[in-house]
């Protein structure tokens, strides 16, 4: 009888860490801003590129990622090769909401876009294109991937 009562207050000890906890990024797996940046991202599908864009009249990719950091108080570079060195590196395989991922051509990085979960990334494609949410598994991202970089917020 005394072991069950033991038992009793051990879980019901951990279900009320749980629920303390919830909140803090213990149980999440991270405890920065990803998923609230990939949520952000959300918001800007169907926004024009425009080169150099910055803002939500229009963005180029790492415009795009750019102004959705800057949002959390995150500063980062301009141009996605400078953003490829911001972080730090993550397998593919871990990737989480909220990572940059990267993609290279002749030797150097050329493009950005934030994962979102479920293999998609949020990205400003090109010129006459919206942003959108694309599958990673898409033959020419998986040819040209070249990185996923986590950022924390300072």
């Amino acid at each position: 009888m005394l072991a069950y009562r033991r038992l009793v207050f051990l879980g019901f000890s951990l279900f009320i860490l749980a629920l303390l906890c919830s909140g803090c990024g213990l149980f999440r797996g991270r405890s920065d801003i990803g998923m609230d940046v990939a949520k952000t991202a959300h918001k800007y599908l169907g926004t024009p590129y425009k080169s150099g864009g910055r803002s939500p009249k229009g963005f180029d990719c790492s415009g795009l990622v750019w102004f959705v950091y800057k949002q959390y108080g995150v500063k980062l570079p301009v141009s996605s090769s400078d953003q490829s060195e911001a972080g730090f590196k993550v397998s593919k395989k871990k990737m989480q909401p909220g990572d940059l991922i990267f993609f290279k051509t002749k030797g150097r990085i050329h493009h950005v876009g934030i994962y979102v979960g479920g293999g998609k990334m949020i990205h400003a494609p090109g010129l006459g294109k919206k942003v959108v949410k694309v599958s990673l598994d898409n033959n020419y991202y998986v040819k040209h991937f070249a990185m996923a970089r986590r950022i924390s917020k300072p």
